[in-house]
Order: C-alpha cells, then sequence, then structure tokens
C-alpha cells in the first residue's frame, strides 16, 4: 500500500512538472499566443503578446478579447471564428488586427483551437499568431510601387501615342 502511494506521488510529481514545462513554454514562446475562456474573456497573454501589443498579462486578464482589443470591422469576424472553435472546429490562418496599448493596431496571423478541460470539455480557445505587421507594410508598399510603375508606363505608352500623332500631321502639314 505504501509502495502504491509512493508510485502515485511520483506520477504526480511528473504531472506537475510537465504542466510546469508547459506553462514556461507557452510563456517564452515566439510567437504570441492568446487564450480565452468560454465568455470571450483572456485567461492566456503570453510575453510575445504582451511586447506586440504593450498591454501586460495583468492588464488584460478578464477582459473581452474581441470588446477591448479588436478594432471594429474585425469584432464580428473573430467573434465568429472563436465561437467555431468552442464547437470544435479549428480555423488557420486567420488575419487580424489588435489594438496596442498606444492606440496603434498589429496585424496578427491566427491559428485557432479549442481548448478542453483535463476530462475533456470544452473550457475556452487558444490561439497561436504571429506579427505581420511589417509584412502587410511592405505588401501594401510594392502595391503602391506596382500601380505607381504601371501608371508611368501607361503616361509613356500615351507620349510616345502624342509624339507619334504630332509627328504624321506635322508631315502631313510640310507636305500636303
Amino acid at each position: 500500500r505504501e509502495h502504491q502511494k509512493i508510485n502515485e506521488l511520483h506520477t504526480l510529481n511528473d504531472k506537475l512538472i510537465v504542466a510546469n514545462e508547459m506553462t514556461q513554454l507557452i510563456e517564452t514562446a515566439n510567437a504570441p499566443i492568446f487564450g480565452i475562456d468560454t465568455t470571450g474573456n483572456v485567461n492566456e497573454w503570453n510575453q510575445r503578446a504582451e511586447k506586440i501589443t504593450g498591454f501586460l498579462k495583468a492588464d488584460v486578464m478578464s477582459l473581452n478579447l474581441v470588446e477591448n482589443f479588436i478594432t471594429d470591422d474585425y469584432k464580428f469576424s473573430v467573434s465568429e471564428i472563436f465561437h467555431k472553435a468552442l464547437k470544435g472546429e479549428e480555423t488557420a490562418n486567420f488575419e487580424f488586427p489588435l489594438f496596442t496599448r498606444s492606440g496603434d493596431r498589429v496585424d496578427v496571423l491566427l491559428n485557432s483551437t479549442t481548448r478542453r478541460g483535463a476530462s475533456g470539455q470544452i473550457v475556452g480557445v487558444i490561439g497561436v499568431g504571429q506579427d505581420i505587421t511589417e509584412l502587410n507594410k511592405v505588401r501594401l508598399e510594392r502595391e503602391i510601387e506596382r500601380k505607381e510603375a504601371a501608371s508611368q508606363i501607361i503616361q509613356t505608352s500615351k507620349l510616345a501615342t502624342l509624339g507619334e500623332m504630332s509627328t504624321s500631321v506635322a508631315h502631313e502639314l510640310n507636305q500636303p
């Protein structure tokens, strides 16, 4: 009987070590990780999430993620993603903006999954993201450059056509 209790204590100790390692992994991951409970309130916010938003974990815990940190134009779609995850449907590569402490926005590419308790019941949603703010800025700059280059090509073509027409008119005037 004593041997069985010692084994149970070792098993419990092993589980606690794994739980602590998982907590440390989430906390120090190089990706923003957000967690919400079944009501949409934040219950996980790792160091990377703190870094990209400027909000400390203590600032956001128990606040509704969508109501407080998602821009108005994305509130409905983000809510839908979370509702799907609460039904067991995962979503990959969903892009949405978060408010930062300074009032700016940061663009996040998110993968969301259902979070389950020890007995398998759904207890919330966990989202692992990637900050794509700079990538989106580069995309926008390139699109602007592409449009400007296309506009210059059209303008050059118009000028070439105008030059050809003026040469033709001058030729007709000089040699009727």
